[in-house]
């Protein structure tokens, strides 16, 4: 029984659920792990900015700390995919993502790119998929990810614009109060 413990022979029993599942989409998939945790930690970040005592937009608080938690949830998605699939997870550091914030416009303007950028990935890593014929690949990124996607780029730019109607001290003051309601992928309570 000691050869279980050997972690060479562990990762064998790993590779036994492998099948077609190459090591492109392996690496694809990790690389997606990684963004996911970027953006959460940004997302966390810009969540807790807003938090501050100079700052106190509560709406906005909420609502970058549930988009942390959404990304976090879809690094650990993709994780449970892989371990499935019999890959093996890679985590790289996560850059330090930016401390503050000179307007909330500026943050969610940060936010539709950072989400431009994951969207890009993923279509990548569709792309991956298909390009080496790994339908089931492809099947759990369009089942998971890619409508979601969309809807948060579309969410992030109407609130942009909002905001840009509103710039004012009042108007971000009652763009937080709606956004205490809001909730970036419009899933109901």
């Amino acid at each position: 029984m000691n050869f279980l413990l050997n972690p060479q022979f562990r990762r064998i029993f790993c590779l036994m659920v492998r099948q077609n599942f190459s090591k492109e989409c392996e690496d694809a998939l990790n690389k997606q792990i990684n963004m996911e945790l970027k953006a959460c930690h940004a997302y966390l970040a810009m969540a807790y900015h807003f938090d501050r005592s100079d700052v106190a937009t509560t709406g906005l608080f909420n609502f970058f700390k549930q988009a942390s938690l959404e990304e976090r949830h879809h690094a650990e998605l993709i994780m449970e995919y892989m371990n499935k699939r019999g890959g093996q997870i890679i985590l790289s550091s996560v850059p330090e993502p930016k401390a503050s914030y000179v307007s909330a416009k500026e943050a969610l303007i940060e936010a539709l790119n950072m989400e431009k950028e994951v969207n890009e990935s993923l279509l990548d890593v569709h792309a991956t998929g298909a390009k080496v014929n790994d339908p089931n690949l492809c099947d759990f990124i369009e089942t998971h990810f890619l409508q979601e996607q969309v809807d948060g780029l579309k969410i992030l730019a109407d609130f942009i614009r909002q905001l840009e109607r509103a710039e004012c001290d009042l108007g971000v003051y009652l763009f937080d109060k709606y956004l205490l309601n809001a909730h970036m992928h419009n899933k109901a309570k």
